[in-house]
C-alpha cells in the first residue's frame, strides 16, 4: 500500500473521529427518565379508550373538543390512554412534536403540552417547540436537552409498533376496550350505551 493511500486513510479516520466528537458536544446529554405513560380520567375505570394520534393531523385536532367533552362527562368512569402514531410520510413535523410532548411528560405537563401542540398546529420547529415549553413554565434547559438529543425516540417508536400490531393505518384511531371504533364522532353515544349495558 502506498504512503499516499495510508495518509488518506489516516486523515479519513481523524476526520471521522472529529465529527463524532463534535456531535457529542453539540447534542446535550439527557438522562434516561422513565415517565409514566399519559393517562387521563380514572386510572381504575373498566372502560378504556385508547387514542392513536398525530399532532400534525387536522382530524386529530378536530377530535379534541369531543375528547374534552367525553372526559368532562365520563371522566370518573373512563380511562383515556394516549398513543403516538405520527404519519411521518405526510406529516414531516409530527415525530418531532411527539418527542417534544414526551419531554414535557418528564416534567408532568403532558396534557398541557398536548393541548398547546394542537392549538399551534402545525408550527413545530425546534425553536417553536422550546418556546411552547417556556410558555408553560417548564424548565427550558432540561426540555431543550431532551428534545435536541431525541431522548424520547424509543417511547414514540414503541407506540408506533403497538399501533402497527393493532392494524392502525390512519389517525385518529380509537379503540374502546381494545375494540376499534368505526366512527369516532359517535364516541359519546357508544360510551353511553356501554355504560348502560354494562
Amino acid at each position: 500500500m502506498s504512503v499516499k493511500k495510508i495518509l488518506f486513510i489516516v486523515v479519513g479516520v481523524v476526520v471521522l473521529l472529529l465529527v463524532v466528537w463534535w456531535l457529542k458536544l453539540s447534542v446535550p446529554n439527557y438522562p434516561d427518565i422513565q415517565s409514566p405513560r399519559p393517562i387521563a380520567g380514572n386510572e381504575q375505570a373498566s372502560l378504556v379508550l385508547t387514542e392513536f394520534s398525530d399532532f400534525q393531523c387536522p382530524a386529530c385536532k378536530a377530535a379534541q373538543p369531543l375528547l374534552k367533552d367525553l372526559m368532562a362527562t365520563f371522566g370518573d368512569r373512563l380511562r383515556l390512554e394516549f398513543k403516538h402514531y405520527p404519519l411521518i410520510s405526510i406529516h414531516t413535523q409530527a415525530f418531532r412534536a411527539a418527542l417534544a410532548v414526551e419531554c414535557a411528560n418528564d416534567q408532568e405537563q403532558f396534557w398541557q403540552y398536548h393541548d398547546k401542540l394542537f392549538d399551534n398546529q402545525p408550527n413545530f420547529s425546534e425553536e417553536e417547540l422550546i418556546n411552547y415549553a417556556g410558555e408553560l413554565n417548564l424548565d427550558k434547559e432540561k426540555f431543550s436537552a431532551c428534545l435536541l438529543s431525541k431522548a424520547k425516540t424509543n417511547e414514540v417508536r414503541q407506540d408506533i409498533k403497538e399501533g402497527d400490531g393493532r392494524q392502525v393505518n390512519a389517525t385518529p384511531t380509537f379503540l374502546l376496550n381494545g375494540e376499534p371504533v368505526v366512527d369516532w364522532t359517535k364516541l359519546k353515544e357508544i360510551i353511553q350505551s356501554k355504560l348502560i349495558g354494562g
